[in-house]
């Protein structure tokens, strides 16, 4: 007879995975939106479509370092910090 007993996570794995594969649909999206921009020869959509990924992939890729970056910024207005 085998006993199985479950561990408990902190969820970092499963964090880590969601990330991944909200990185990667981004970058298709992304992908797949620059090219229609750039057939279509629209430069301004494209320029502000790049600018928005920056921030958005920030989010994405970097979530603690974006955290403690806003946290900081709060410190500072809030005049916590």
């Amino acid at each position: 007879m085998h006993h199985y007993q479950a561990a408990l996570t902190t969820g970092a794995e499963l964090k880590t995975w969601i990330l991944v594969v909200v990185g990667n649909v981004f970058a298709a999206v992304l992908a797949v939106r620059a090219v229609g921009h750039f057939m279509k020869k629209d430069w301004g959509e494209m320029v502000t479509m790049g600018v928005a990924a920056v921030f958005v992939g920030a989010f994405i890729w970097f979530p603690d370092s974006v955290q403690a970056m806003l946290g900081g910024i709060w410190g500072k207005v809030s005049g916590a910090a």
